[in-house]
């Protein structure tokens, strides 16, 4: 699994070491603070793996897994939104089974009222979403 996790004070690579080291069915293979990546084998699910992650204090997202047996079918997936005025958002896909996607995420500089979200399953934006 691969995170982006926030780094961002000098101690931070450390407490993430930390909060990783001794978990049975974690091993962390890279730790990159100035690039605010962390990459672990593990037997543990990847939400598992965020929260020792956010244990540390950083927030963890989930950039994408590598295959195993064990993986579910189509793996991860992150989208970075941004738009006029300052709107931004992430937003994170998890294929769980086969008929099962998770979607998290967070959009903010929205103005107040009713908003709508659209995913294209093939990343096809030549219709305008009328």
């Amino acid at each position: 699994l691969e995170f982006a996790v926030q780094m961002n004070c000098p101690g931070c690579a450390d407490t993430v070491k930390a909060a990783l080291e001794g978990t049975p069915g974690v091993t962390l293979l890279e730790l990159l603070p100035q690039a605010q990546s962390v990459l672990v084998q593990t037997t543990l699910g990847a939400q598992r793996v965020q929260e020792l992650l956010e244990n540390s204090g950083c927030k963890a997202v989930l950039k994408g897994m590598g295959g195993s047996p064990d993986a579910p079918p189509g793996g991860a997936a992150v989208a970075a939104l941004g738009g006029p005025g300052g709107v931004r958002g992430l937003v994170r896909f998890l294929q769980v089974s086969p008929g099962r996607c998770l979607v998290d995420g967070a959009i903010s500089g929205l103005p107040p009222g009713p908003h709508g979200l659209h995913v294209h399953e093939f990343g096809d934006l030549s219709d305008p979403c009328d």
